[in-house]
């Protein structure tokens, strides 16, 4: 059975990435989540997708550029969270999906503090983030993120270059579109692009994570 991640926590009926919604993903069932972390300037490890705040937060500004003591508050009136108290919620595992770069130095510091290591799993579309992560520190969990072009040009060879530790973080486009290539790896995809797990249900095999919306 594929352990069953909450994409941005619930984020099918709660807003994504707030405290709400990861425990929300839990009470409905879920392993655990998926998140996205980034610093602001005083270095702290804040879980927010986007760069600016507007979207999601009632106000707006860069996070990088902004003290964590002066951010908004999310539209649900909840602070913005920060990685270390989302890491004292009992989930089996917590996609950590580092987001631009540098940023892989503060989410590790946070991970390590908190001592959930053997509990998260990292994550980046930029494969110098996990690379560098996984080389200060050979026991953290790490993976490759693809956009659905670049995953269906990806060959055996280049896959099999790749560290065997690592995961590999497809969308399910990608990977439907290719299942007998795919089958091979499965128990190194973490799967996501899905509103709900059964969508993933026709590929003929069992990634090991399925990354959804809700369930």
């Amino acid at each position: 059975m594929p352990l069953l991640l909450g994409h941005r926590g619930y984020s099918a009926k709660h807003l994504e990435n707030s405290m709400e919604a990861f425990r929300a993903a839990l009470a409905a069932g879920m392993d655990g989540f998926e998140l996205d972390v980034q610093p602001t300037q005083d270095g702290v490890c804040m879980v927010l997708h986007d760069d600016d705040l507007s979207r999601t937060a009632k106000g707006s500004g860069v996070l990088r550029r902004m003290k964590s003591t002066t951010l908004p508050p999310l539209k649900n009136g909840e602070e913005v969270p920060r990685l270390s108290d989302v890491l004292d919620l009992p989930a089996k595992l917590i996609n950590v999906e580092l987001k631009g770069e540098p940023g892989w130095q503060q989410a590790l510091a946070a991970v390590e503090a908190s001592e959930a290591l053997d509990r998260v799993l990292f994550s980046s579309f930029e494969h110098s983030e996990s690379l560098q992560l996984w080389a200060a520190c050979p026991a953290a969990r790490c993976g490759f993120l693809w956009e659905t072009d670049e995953a269906n040009d990806l060959t055996t060879e280049e896959l099999d270059d790749l560290p065997a530790e690592l995961m590999l973080h497809l969308p399910l486009r990608a990977v439907a579109k290719r299942p007998d290539f795919w089958r091979p790896y499965a128990s190194r995809i973490a799967l996501w692009g899905m509103k709900v797990p059964k969508e993933a249900d026709g590929l003929g095999f069992a990634p090991a994570i399925l990354i959804a919306d809700g369930v």
